[in-house]
């Protein structure tokens, strides 16, 4: 408990440092206008090295699967969501690509909303014509632009190893977009840093990209979710065992 305790420590006052290290050149970078933001190569490569030390400093063991079917084109990247260590895990998978993240409209309410709305659009999911205006934002913002678009298709956060139901917001990115989605499956997060929890747990955290899924001229919307939804229950049974 004691080891715990120091180590937890150590990896708060790390990265309380960094964030005060990084703190101007990145407030720099969100405070660009709109038509440089999202596409700054120089921003992503500094938000990419902050995300890399963020889990360097949680000292946990992490294995990464298929990091390679991560294209380098703009995609719609689908995590499922179990901790807030899911941000800098998806976010430094995209390796300094630039991305744009939607995120929980009520994000909006706490600090860290000053700066998500700069690089985020942040979904209302209190009513689906609200959630709907929120995906055709999104839309309008990326589609022109070489950046990833990141959603977490649980809506929120998940208990452990499982994966709750996906809303079809994904869905209506990719046939509209034309993009590729791709699948990733975190693993252990959830033990590893619970929500509300100060303690960082020591868990061997797994990453598992998938190789992308396309929306088909033949597809359903239910066909597609249920094909991408089916790949995560798989890998997760896999992992099981």
């Amino acid at each position: 408990m004691i080891f715990k305790l120091l180590r937890t420590l150590v990896s708060y006052i790390l990265f309380i440092f960094m964030v005060l290290l990084f703190f101007i050149p990145l407030l720099i970078c969100l405070l660009l206008p709109a038509k440089w933001r999202y596409e700054n190569k120089g921003c992503f490569w500094l938000m990419n090295i902050f995300y890399k030390l963020t889990l360097m400093f949680t000292f946990l063991p992490i294995t990464i699967v298929g990091k390679e079917n991560i294209p380098n084109e703009p995609a719609i990247l689908a995590p499922n969501h179990q901790s807030a260590l899911d941000i800098p895990l998806v976010g430094s998978l995209c390796n300094g690509y630039p991305h744009v993240w939607m995120a929980w409209s009520r994000l909006k309410t706490y600090w860290v909303g000053i700066f998500l709305k700069q690089m985020a659009v942040f979904v209302d999911v209190s009513s689906s014509m609200r959630a709907m205006k929120s995906l055709v934002k999104a839309i309008k913002l990326t589609e022109n632009k070489k950046c990833h678009l990141v959603i977490f298709p649980e809506g929120g956060r998940s208990e452990g190893n499982k994966v709750h139901d996906f809303f079809a917001g994904f869905v209506i990115l990719a046939k509209k977009m034309k993009r590729p989605v791709v699948p990733i499956l975190l693993l252990n997060v959830y033990d590893a840093y619970p929500p509300g929890s100060f303690f960082i747990n020591m868990r061997p955290i797994k990453v598992i990209v998938g190789r992308p899924f396309r929306y088909k001229e033949d597809d359903s919307d239910d066909a597609f979710k249920n094909r991408v939804y089916d790949w995560f229950v798989r890998e997760v049974e896999a992992y099981k065992e």
